[in-house]
């Protein structure tokens, strides 16, 4: 889990990182979060409840609804998968770290014991270039928060998003946040491996496809094909999960 080489390269590029992020800031368009209830229920039989947590793409920014951003694109899946009856629930912030998602996030747990929890986080902390330490230590903290309120529910730790294939973002940009992505990601499966019921889903779909159609308009948040995908992709771990349990 060594970090010298990145931060020893990221110190090198900082001027042109610092100049292409102000350019970034000022390019990218900030686009609303989902409109409408963000909890919602699909038809079926046996009664799955989901939980997620998250920052802009559980808060559903880019997306028109909660139903069609990546928390219900998730339930949509587990309901096609399954047949069973999905209650799903968000709760999301744009713009949230791991650090302020567990001093934010334990207020708004909802009292009905979830079947799965999805914490979907990360780009924050990419951005802010937060060390492994800090991220493991932050997840860690946030699992065990969830754990206080629900002892038995198994959490599943959703990859962070590839920040190297973002199209918004210039290409050294690309290189150092997209290398940065790989080592917190890195960092939640060597967690989870630790943890008794707890499940890292690294992002291997959309981080092998073309960016065309998987980002919303500014070219940053996941568009609703992208969460589908995405969404599918947690869903079958889910499933997995249910089943060897």
């Amino acid at each position: 889990m060594r970090e010298i080489p990145f931060y020893t390269t990221s110190l090198l590029l900082s001027p042109v990182l610092i100049w292409q992020g102000l350019k970034a800031r000022k390019r990218i368009p900030r686009l609303p979060e989902a409109s409408g209830p963000n909890f919602g229920e699909f038809p079926g039989s046996n009664p799955f409840h989901l939980l997620v947590l998250g920052e802009s793409t559980v808060a559903g920014v880019g997306i028109p609804d909660y139903k069609s951003s990546l928390t219900g694109q998730i339930a949509s899946a587990l309901k096609n998968k399954s047949g069973r009856k999905i209650f799903w629930k968000a709760i999301g912030q744009s713009g949230i770290t791991l650090e302020e998602a567990k001093e934010k996030f334990g207020s708004r747990l909802p009292e009905s014991f979830p079947d799965a929890i999805v914490i979907a986080l990360g780009a924050n902390d990419v951005v802010k270039l937060n060390s492994q330490k800090k991220w493991s230590s932050d997840l860690q903290d946030l699992i065990d928060l969830c754990r206080t309120k629900y002892p038995s529910a198994p959490v599943f730790i959703a990859g962070v998003p590839p920040l190297g294939i973002f199209p918004a973002l210039p290409k050294t940009m690309r290189f150092v946040l997209g290398w940065k992505a790989r080592l917190l990601d890195q960092a939640s499966s060597y967690l989870s491996a630790k943890l008794e019921n707890v499940f890292h889903i690294p992002m291997r779909k959309i981080g092998s496809l073309s960016p065309d159609g998987i980002f919303c308009s500014d070219g940053f948040h996941p568009s609703i094909k992208g969460c589908s995908i995405w969404g599918e992709e947690i869903a079958d771990s889910i499933l997995a999960a249910a089943t060897k349990s």
